[in-house]
């Protein structure tokens, strides 16, 4: 698909990543590319590290260089992007998929209070749609969420990620070897 930049390298780490925890290809792939634009050495001004942009303090057991890892990076970022879709279980899948992608990018606890204001204001607390306005007036622990750039950050993901999925795999990624 966007092949040229040297990420095909870590197709094999997608594939890996896909077999222990089932999320789709594409989901992850679109992960990468958001995150990072597949520079393995990614660094953002919050201290979000590597491919998938791990925070150091969500892996405290892990150092920075471990984290930088590729293979590390992946497989970690994987996991916690499947445990932020899991934890929606009243969700379509779909819905869950964009609730997980908002958890990953800002944190559970904002969309958990946006969930719980769109249900009070007697709306549909399943639906991101109706959900993720809500973040422009949540708070947890005395901070708000930058509610423009989580919204974004599933829009962007989600619309690539449903033009893609059941697409093909490239070819570097059907042989986990990671």
């Amino acid at each position: 698909m966007d092949a040229g930049n040297g990420q095909e390298q870590f197709y094999p780490l997608i594939s890996a990543a896909v077999k222990r925890t089932t999320l789709d290809w594409w989901l992850i792939y679109g992960v990468i590319e958001q995150e990072s634009g597949f520079d393995p050495d990614c660094e953002s001004g919050c201290g979000a590290l590597g491919l998938m942009q791990l925070m150091p303090a969500t892996f405290p057991a892990w150092t920075r260089t471990s984290l930088l890892d590729p293979a590390n990076n992946v497989k970690l970022g994987a996991e916690h992007l499947a445990e932020c879709i899991r934890m929606w279980k009243q969700e379509a899948p779909d819905e869950a998929i964009k609730f997980g992608l908002a958890s990953y990018n800002g944190g559970p606890g904002y969309v958990l209070a946006a969930q719980r204001l769109t249900a009070e204001a007697g709306g549909d607390e399943h639906s991101w749609a109706e959900v993720a306005p809500g973040l422009e007036v949540v708070e947890c622990g005395g901070k708000r969420p930058d509610y423009g750039q989580m919204q974004e950050y599933v829009a962007v993901i989600w619309r690539r990620y449903a033009a893609r999925r059941g697409s093909a795999i490239p070819a570097a990624g059907l042989d986990a070897t990671a």
